[in-house]
């Protein structure tokens, strides 16, 4: 009777080269489609239903990660990401001059600005398709979860640069080559994450992956209960995340009337959150599973929302630390949920079909998150500036908002019970193990000297 060969557990050497890929694509899009291109849209003179097509354009985009799954095998997963990558780059440069022309008024401006970002995000969709495929097949099962935990820490740090250099060149205003600055600063680390694309091994698009080809039973897939139960999770909570940063950010600029360098300093709590949590509870949810890290993670999603509820309301001063505070477990709870629900979906996801079922959920979860800032955007613009007090709390559109929006973080918590997920132990005894291992480590460091 054969063993079983036994369970590879470390990440590839060249695999690894995607940690720094994560770093600089995400000081990348940070800033091309985070807040400073909201403080840019904003300085224009754009509505809420505008801002909310410019946090839309990125996941809305991806369903263009649908057909490509046809033409992957034909192409590979490298050369669709590298031709991907290496276009968005060039129409980065452009967005970049955009700033420095003067001939165009606000709305001629404005238009422009959202043909670039749906360019971008058109190729950005396209080319993201072939990536989350790549990656489950390079990394062997039993290594998921280190390699998850440094790739969302890379990513994680990646943001925190973005937002911190954002800062510094916004802190004295918001002059238009201050953008195109920024922006030239996106393409740059757009170029830097391409060389780190080509030193990721390629892998052979496998048999089933090239079934592709052939007629896809769609309705079949998304009746396969574990994928269907993710699916409508994460739908659901995109009707959360969907808008929120763009317009707790419209918000700050608006009624609190906060600089744009003081929103991106404060913006930088959330970075710090995201990339402070990945490393602690990377480790526990390799004890314990994915679930209970979700369930943390909308734990502190709704006491966060109930934060700006109270700022948006005036009961709580819109003071710098407490918008510092909001924003810091805002990013904790998103970098709690990312690593979660990425493992949890390279968990649901079958080897056969797999690129079929990745590409179908990203296009479901995908255009909620980008139908959900458009219907946010148009919904705070129908309200518009009326407001009243109700026993000392404002009533305005804002404070409406994340009323709303609390009440869709309570029924996530529902749904993310029937979520399938490896067995692990307690989130308190996982906890204990990992302080108790990293005391032993740095105990034994101390030894060592």
């Amino acid at each position: 009777m054969s063993t079983p060969p036994a369970e590879i557990t470390e990440v590839p050497d060249d695999a690894q080269n995607s940690y720094r890929f994560s770093l600089f694509n995400a000081l990348n899009f940070q800033i091309t489609l985070g807040a400073p291109m909201v403080l840019y849209a904003k300085a224009l003179g754009a509505s809420s239903t505008t801002i909310g097509l410019v946090a839309a354009m990125a996941p809305l985009m991806t369903v263009l990660q649908l057909p490509t799954a046809y033409f992957i095998p034909k192409i590979g997963y490298k050369g669709f990401v590298l031709l991907g990558w290496t276009l968005r780059t060039i129409i980065l440069v452009l967005l970049a001059l955009l700033p420095l022309i003067r001939i165009f008024d606000a709305s001629t401006e404005i238009a422009l600005v959202l043909s670039c970002l749906f360019f971008f995000n058109v190729i950005r969709g396209i080319s993201t398709g072939a990536w989350l495929p790549w990656i489950t097949a390079l990394v062997p099962e039993g290594a998921r979860g280190t390699f998850l935990r440094f790739d969302q820490l890379s990513m994680q740090l990646g943001g925190f640069l973005a937002v911190a250099i954002s800062t510094l060149v916004l802190w004295s205003g918001s002059a238009r080559w201050q953008f195109a600055l920024l922006f030239g600063l996106s393409a740059l680390a757009g170029s830097l994450s391409l060389q780190f694309v080509r030193k990721i091994p390629d892998v052979e698009v496998g048999g089933e992956a090239k079934a592709s080809g052939l007629p896809v039973p769609w309705v079949a897939i998304l009746k396969y209960p574990p994928f269907t139960k993710l699916l409508i999770f994460n739908v659901v909570y995109n009707w959360i995340s969907g808008g929120l940063g763009a317009f707790v950010i419209a918000y700050l600029d608006g009624k609190a009337a906060y600089s744009p360098g003081l929103i991106l300093a404060a913006t930088l709590m959330a970075a710090i959150g995201a990339f402070g949590c990945v490393p602690l509870f990377g480790l526990v949810m390799e004890r314990t599973g994915s679930k209970p890290i979700l369930s943390l993670s909308l734990f502190l999603y709704v006491w966060t929302i109930l934060l700006w509820i109270l700022i948006a309301g005036r009961i709580v001063p819109a003071h710098f630390w407490i918008v510092g505070i909001a924003y810091f477990f805002q990013g904790v709870a998103g970098g709690l949920f990312s690593i979660a629900n990425t493992r949890t979906a390279m968990d649901t996801m079958p080897v056969m079909g797999r690129n079929h079922f990745f590409s179908l959920f990203t296009v479901f979860t995908s255009v909620s998150l980008g139908l959900a800032p458009i219907f946010w955007g148009i919904f705070l613009d129908a309200i518009g500036k009326h407001e009243f007090t109700l026993q000392g709390f404002e009533v305005n559109r804002y404070s409406t908002y994340f009323v709303l929006l609390i009440g869709l973080a309570v029924i996530t918590f529902f749904l993310a019970e029937p979520l399938e997920q490896k067995k692990g132990k307690p989130l308190e005894t996982a906890l204990k193990d990992v302080v108790i291992l990293a005391r032993l480590r740095l105990f034994s460091r101390f030894l060592n000297r």
